[in-house]
């Protein structure tokens, strides 16, 4: 996978969009394309994907119009159509209307609480193989001064990131039964609203309560003293917090109790194995240099947190980890390498500060 990099120029999202839109218009018109077909492989018929996306949007520009914005200025500089670029912020939203029974896995989560200092984090980015690789990382300046630096797939307004307010977010996606009963904010324009506005994790889990749902994922958030997972679904949204000198682990399956009843699973899953794994090697995420905290957690027996794809697959059920990822909110800047733990000593570390 290849991470590219983008920087704004100035506080207009609409302006900004289009310029990113024109720079980016060929991975961003493949993108598209790509997700369209895997709507089609996973049983979302194509009418279903084009309303799920213009609802979305709805809700986009009534609780976050500078992101709205933005996406009109994305499609403007692409050629594509306002609707093509909210089906790929979307696609979380989407895919929660697909066929049960499709194999698939995503992201592992684990952050460390030390006594004193900022919190301590590590995620991968599990996704299919054939899809997303071409990403990005961007910083930009909110309308209101604050600046960030995110991951995020070519379309979407964000995933992983940190502000220059000491707030950083992971995610990971969960699925929940109340999944697509109601039209909402996009999950991912929902961790776009925590890094432009949040100045704590209280203030976090605030956005969060404050807009409603299509689907369902836990925004793990740190600020500089704290951390708190933030399991939101359309049925409601569940604050776990972390303090001093807890490590806490997070997969693909709820852990607050009121949520967890309601959980769905549309397909075969890891989430216990990788959730397991991350418990077991805790102490692996107190290593200070976040470098040769994922090495270790590569160098762990087993499959550990390294997702592979699976040869006898078809092409549209073969995953992988793509990312492994740390935050560092006391200086707002991420530290990655585009692939699995177990491969870090061969890859490129990179950091990408919010300016």
């Amino acid at each position: 996978m290849i991470v590219h990099e983008w920087s704004a120029e100035s506080t207009d999202p609409e302006a900004e969009g289009r310029r990113l839109g024109a720079a980016w218009a060929p991975q961003l018109r493949a993108a598209h394309a790509s997700y369209r077909e895997l709507f089609a492989q996973s049983g979302v018929p194509a009418a279903d994907a084009v309303d799920v996306a213009l609802a979305c949007g709805a809700a986009v520009t009534e609780h976050a119009p500078e992101v709205a914005a933005e996406f009109r200025g994305l499609a403007a500089g692409s050629g594509l159509e306002v609707a093509d670029v909210l089906m790929l912020t979307a696609r979380t939203e989407i895919l929660a209307r697909m066929t049960p029974s499709i194999p698939s896995m995503e992201c592992s989560t684990i952050v460390h609480v030390p006594e004193t200092g900022a919190p301590r984090t590590l995620q991968t980015w599990d996704w299919h193989q054939t899809l997303s690789n071409e990403t990005l990382v961007r910083r930009w300046r909110s309308a209101s001064g604050v600046r960030v630096a995110a991951f995020a797939e070519f379309g979407q307004p964000a995933k992983i990131g940190v502000n220059d307010r000491g707030v950083g977010v992971h995610f990971n996606i969960l699925h929940h039964r109340s999944d697509g009963s109601q039209a909402g904010v996009p999950v991912h324009v929902l961790s776009r609203m925590i890094l432009d506005r949040a100045a704590s994790v209280a203030e976090a889990a605030a956005i969060a309560r404050s807009v409603p749902l299509a689907a369902s994922s836990v925004i793990t958030v740190v600020d500089r003293e704290s951390a708190a997972a933030i399991e939101v679904a359309p049925a409601g949204v569940a604050l776990l917090p972390v303090s001093r000198g807890e490590t806490f682990a997070h997969t693909n399956h709820f852990l607050d109790p009121g949520l967890a009843a309601g959980e769905y699973s549309p397909y075969e899953t890891t989430s216990v194995p990788r959730y397991t794994c991350l418990v077991d090697n805790a102490e692996l995420a107190g290593i200070p240099d976040a470098r040769e905290r994922a090495l270790a957690f590569g160098a762990v027996a087993g499959d550990g947190i390294s997702v592979r794809p699976r040869a006898e697959q078809p092409d549209h059920l073969r995953w992988e980890t793509k990312l492994t990822v740390a935050l560092d909110v006391a200086a707002a800047a991420l530290e990655f390498a585009a692939g699995a733990p177990a491969d870090i000593a061969s890859l490129s570390w990179r950091r990408f500060t919010a300016g």
